[in-house]
């Protein structure tokens, strides 16, 4: 047995080496519940002489009067084993909010992700497009990709009967749907110079507000010049963009 003292209350109580070995040095003061390193306050005990053991034929009276000094001497320690409860919660509670707390940050970091990535997500599976819309609380449109739209032929045509056609087709050459982009047509003369420059939207060159995968769209628009602009038209030049 060892005796040691609360350094909080100066509380003394007796400590085994079980209960310290279970406890790993560390014990809780049943007084004011202070938690600290047994060892660091043992302190020697002093020197009781041993009652000696009544003989068979001692009288009953003087056996009762040695049974107070007996109980005075006995001091109760400290339950380490629940106090070796408590050291545990506390090495363990620190580790578990670190891992819940890594946990949310990743939640959180994913959500943006995925919100960010909505558009593109939608087109890869277009099931997935109301669960975007009702996680982000937003619109989830078809991805804006200018590389993925190829004007694979285009024409540029006076019509006998008056005005201008331009005909178009349109490829999607992305392995999801993107958004039907707008078109930028500029008519230039000789010297390459732009007389007229005109922006045809998604709609007017398409019905449908996307291109499928690997799908083309063709397209066709009328319109009527000036004359005095028609006569100097020589060429033109065709840019698909999103506005």
């Amino acid at each position: 047995m060892h005796i040691t003292h609360c350094p909080q209350c100066e509380t003394a109580f007796k400590v085994s080496p079980q209960q310290l070995e279970l406890a790993k040095g560390w014990v809780r003061c049943g007084r004011c519940a202070h938690v600290f390193e047994a060892a660091l306050h043992f302190e020697t005990p002093p020197d009781i002489p041993e009652p000696p053991a009544p003989s068979a034929d001692a009288p009953a009276l003087f056996r009762a009067a040695m049974a107070p000094a007996i109980a005075a001497n006995e001091v109760t320690p400290t339950p380490s084993l629940k106090n070796t409860e408590s050291a545990d919660d506390v090495n363990v509670s620190l580790p578990l909010k670190w891992v819940v707390g890594t946990g949310v940050l990743v939640l959180a970091l994913l959500l943006q992700l995925v919100v960010a990535q909505r558009n593109w997500l939608g087109a890869e599976e277009p099931a997935l497009r109301p669960v975007l819309s009702a996680l982000c609380a937003c619109e989830v449109t078809w991805p804006r990709e200018p590389e993925a739209v190829l004007i694979e032929s285009s024409s540029f045509t006076e019509n006998p009967q008056g005005g201008y056609t331009v005909q178009l087709r349109l490829k999607n050459s992305q392995h999801h749907p993107v958004a039907m982009p707008a078109l930028e047509l500029s008519l230039t003369d000789l010297q390459d110079q732009v007389l007229v420059r005109r922006v045809f939207s998604a709609k007017e060159l398409s019905g449908k507000d996307h291109v499928q995968a690997l799908r083309d769209v063709r397209s066709t628009l009328n319109f009527d010049l000036d004359d005095k602009v028609s006569k100097r038209i020589t060429g033109f030049r065709a840019i698909v963009f999103y506005p």
